[in-house]
């Protein structure tokens, strides 16, 4: 499988469950992200003195006790977030290793921003049309409902890049 489309598709899920809500979105994109540094950092430094076998389990082990006290300070200071969002947390971890297993280009530091601000801004648009849909159509605010809208955006988007009119390809002469 192509480890950069697991890698994105590990973000699918956090993406449609937490996304019921703006804050919950918002909050689940936050720890994503303070998660996912911390563990980008520390594998940076860890990394070049690790056999590939031991990188994997530190980064397993990393990750896990990254998102573990995520969840444990959650737990403490937000109980009510928490209750509704903490489950996704966890995913987290498979998230960032991952990351770390992903190709070179997947795990720079400016490649992260980028996949952290499309992911953030995908959140962001999906639980705030969630919201204002779920107000009359309660099955938007379920998971199910989440995949049925990401599905539309996802064919609007298509069709959008469709429609636009492509460049003609230009042949370059030969001799």
């Amino acid at each position: 499988m192509n480890k950069p489309v697991l890698t994105r598709g590990l973000l699918l899920v956090p993406l449609v469950g937490a996304s019921s809500s703006l804050t919950n979105a918002l909050g689940v994109w936050l720890a994503w992200v303070l998660i996912s540094f911390g563990h980008g950092w520390a594998m940076t430094l860890a990394g070049p003195r690790c056999t590939t076998y031991q990188r994997l389990v530190a980064a397993i082990l990393l990750a896990a006790a990254l998102s573990a006290c995520a969840s444990l300070v959650t737990q403490a200071w937000l109980p009510e977030w928490y209750a509704s969002s903490g489950l996704y947390l966890g995913w987290i971890a498979l998230s960032c290793v991952a990351l770390d297993q992903a190709p070179v280009d997947e795990s720079r530091v400016a490649d992260r921003l980028r996949l952290a601000g499309q992911s953030g801004l995908l959140m962001a648009i999906l639980s705030a049309l969630r919201e204002l849909i779920g107000n009359g159509v309660p099955l938007a605010l379920l998971a199910p409902g989440g995949f049925i809208l990401l599905g539309l955006l996802l064919a609007a988007h298509q069709a959008w890049t469709a429609s636009k009119p492509h460049p003609p390809l230009e042949e370059t002469p030969r001799p």
